[in-house]
């Protein structure tokens, strides 16, 4: 085939928020009626506060209904055909239509013991039609359900059974743990099991963060340079944790986390760290749990998706990572992605490598990671896969 087949690491899709209603508990459907106006006023201000309001309302305008692709099925499949995309990973989405799961139920999730109730009934109303949305385009659409797991071990299983059930491909965890058992506790095995025997990986996306005094200067630098600390937290428990020792086909993704910079040098700093050197030895022998390095855990069971913008991923950072980790994304419907642009954004960050390694990072390595249909993604490749003779050099 002239053309490569791309699977997108990173989309985000969810209802307006009052059309969550109809997918919510009977129970919780009053509360929703008295707070889904503050929850849409409180995401166009975490919306003023994070994105230019020139920078967002242009880019808005000039992308005309591509972003009702976020619910919209013909919309979205029309999209992905116009990016060359054949599939993509399905995130919740968060702030930039304001259509984030009910009760704080998406990928910046803070645990709250008062309010867990309720944070599982905004997962299970988006988890339902998650799986309708993909049910409308199931060769392109990878859906994960959302798990809100610190709380209830056995909630989390049940609701996990639902989503294989139900066609989709993953889940996607809090990446905040603060004050609650982390990732490393065996009380998670169980869980760790089934998706390892159900083939369904965990995914993390960055966004979540410890709240911020946004009132006060530099704030925003603040949280650029601290978000994908948090968002990777999970990996060193799993791994310290001697997770992937037990469960060594379980299969993890860290999301939109600055791979370049971030990823590689973590690696390095843990593999010193399990080293026992002299500087951390009178702290014991912290390898207890563990047979290979950090390094060869993450080469073994740990993905990277990468939302390839030319400022932020370079050729060399995708090396330093290794080619087979690293899974490519558009983070298509959020401007910081690269739709409606992706072909020459594309273009620009893998033209010029060797065609084997441009066809691992554009989908191979996703087959790699999620169940899906070789055979019937090929045939949509071949009519709207970018030809690969357009990436024979750089941009």
């Amino acid at each position: 085939m002239d053309r490569y087949l791309v699977i997108s690491s990173d989309g985000h899709a969810g209802l307006p928020p009052e059309k969550y209603r109809e997918y919510l508990d009977p129970q919780y459907r009053e509360l929703f009626d008295e707070r889904v106006a503050k929850e849409i006023a409180a995401r166009e201000q975490h919306e003023k506060n994070f994105l230019l309001d020139d920078f967002n309302n242009n880019w808005r305008a000039s992308v005309g209904d591509g972003l009702e692709g976020a619910w919209d099925s013909d919309i979205r499949s029309r999209v992905l055909d116009e990016d060359g995309v054949v599939a993509e990973v399905l995130y919740p989405d968060g702030i930039t239509e304001r259509n984030a799961p009910p009760f704080g139920a998406d990928i910046g999730l803070r645990p709250n013991a008062k309010e867990a109730h309720l944070q599982w009934a905004g997962a299970r109303a988006h988890n339902r039609w998650m799986a309708d949305f993909c049910k409308m385009d199931p060769v392109r659409r990878i859906g994960l359900a959302i798990i809100p797991a610190f709380y209830d071990m056995e909630e989390n299983l049940k609701e996990i059974l639902w989503a294989k059930e139900n066609g989709l491909k993953g889940v996607v965890l809090p990446t905040l743990m603060e004050g609650w058992d982390f990732y490393n506790h065996p009380k998670y095995h169980r869980m760790w099991a089934m998706l390892q025997e159900f083939n369904m990986p965990v995914n993390f996306h960055s966004g979540a963060a410890p709240a911020y005094d946004t009132a006060q200067p530099g704030w925003i630098g603040v949280y650029l340079s601290e978000y994908a600390f948090y968002l990777t937290r999970p990996m060193s428990t799993m791994i310290f944790g001697g997770v992937f020792e037990q469960f060594p086909n379980l299969k993890v993704t860290f999301t939109e986390a600055g791979g370049e910079f971030w990823f590689p040098w973590m690696l390095e700093l843990m593999d010193i760290r399990a080293s026992v050197k002299h500087t951390s030895g009178k702290l014991g022998d912290h390898r207890s749990n563990l047979s290979m390095k950090p390094s060869e855990y993450f080469q073994r069971n740990i993905w990277v998706g990468c939302s390839a913008l030319p400022d932020e991923e370079t050729t060399e950072s995708y090396y330093n990572i290794g080619i087979d980790r690293v899974l490519w994304g558009t983070d298509y419907p959020h401007p910081e992605g690269t739709w409606p642009q992706t072909h020459p954004k594309m273009i620009a960050s893998l033209g010029g490598l060797p065609d084997e390694h441009i066809a691992k990072m554009l989908g191979g390595n996703a087959l790699d990671v999620y169940d899906l249909d070789l055979e019937a993604m090929n045939k949509i490749a071949a009519r709207i896969g970018p030809k690969k003779s357009g990436f024979a050099k750089a941009a």
